[in-house]
């Protein structure tokens, strides 16, 4: 499968940030599981343009304009997998501070008693 993610997180830019970080092991396995949650839509895509491309002959004009929307599409996928992994990740740390009886960040505060 395309890896849906192009680069690994910052690390934290303090000492206290780096207390309520998830480590690297906990990262990996969330990117597998947003990876299989949004395996379904990068193998319709695929499937999408090859079933266009089979159907009949299309010019390189054509191709090029298929290949282009595929790419933008899988693109959007990209960026669905990254916005996720990025609110898990910031809702992972948030939620480890409100473990450890730290100040949460305001949204992040509204967000949990709203879910509560």
């Amino acid at each position: 499968m395309t890896t849906l993610f192009q680069s690994t997180t910052e690390p934290p830019t303090n000492q206290s940030a780096a207390d309520f970080e998830p480590d690297e092991q906990w990262k990996s396995r969330l990117k597998v599981d947003i990876e299989d949650n949004l395996r379904s839509m990068v193998d319709e895509a695929k499937q999408s343009l090859h079933d266009t491309l089979k159907k009949a002959p299309v010019s390189a004009v054509e191709r090029e304009r298929l290949t282009e929307e595929h790419l933008a599409t899988m693109k959007n996928i990209r960026n669905l997998a990254e916005e996720q992994f990025r609110i898990a990740l910031e809702r992972e740390r948030q939620e480890r501070r409100w473990a450890a009886g730290q100040v949460l960040d305001q949204e992040w505060s509204d967000t949990m008693i709203k879910e509560q």
